[in-house]
This record gives structure tokens, sequence and C-alpha cells, in this order.
């Protein structure tokens, strides 16, 4: 796991926003400290040396009690989320 960056504050709809020195890939996972995914990257935006990150958390994560944690450091993991759905059929 790679340092991310540090959590800047808490959107309207309940993403995550933090301040990184890295360009992370989307969809990869995020995770806290104590390597409890937090949940994946969906948006990067701003000054490309320091920009910001949008992560979107988890569903069974309430985004309010992140409030008071602004300011902690955060993780990447290096391989991206699978996105399940169905697949297409072929066309005979």
């Amino acid at each position: 796991m790679k340092e991310l960056g540090i959590i800047s504050h808490i959107s309207n709809k309940g993403n995550i926003i933090l301040r990184s020195n890295q360009t992370p890939g989307f969809r990869l996972p995020v995770f806290t400290k104590k390597k409890e995914k937090l949940g994946i990257v969906h948006d990067i935006f701003g000054p490309t040396k320091n920009p910001y990150i949008t992560i979107k958390p988890n569903r069974a994560i309430n985004s309010k009690n992140f409030e008071n944690r602004v300011g902690e450091v955060l993780y990447i993991g290096t391989k991206p989320v699978k996105k399940w759905g169905r697949r297409k059929r072929r066309k005979k």
C-alpha cells in the first residue's frame, strides 16, 4: 500500500475529498492506516502536481462520521476493484 494523501473535507454528497501529491488510477481501493477498506477513487481534479481526489465511500460506511477524521492519512491499493455486472450476450 502507498500513501495517498490527507483528508481535506467531506463533500455535500458524502464523498471524501483529499489532497495528494500523486495522481492515482480510477477505481483503486482506498484504505485507512488500520487497513480497513474505505472506498474507491471516484474522481481526480485540480492541478496535476497536487490534485484533489474524490473517494466514494462503501455503502456500509457512514460518511458523517468522517468529519472528525479530517487530517487523517489514507492509503491506496495496487489492484483496481472489479465492477460486477451482467455480462453481454454474444450475437449468434
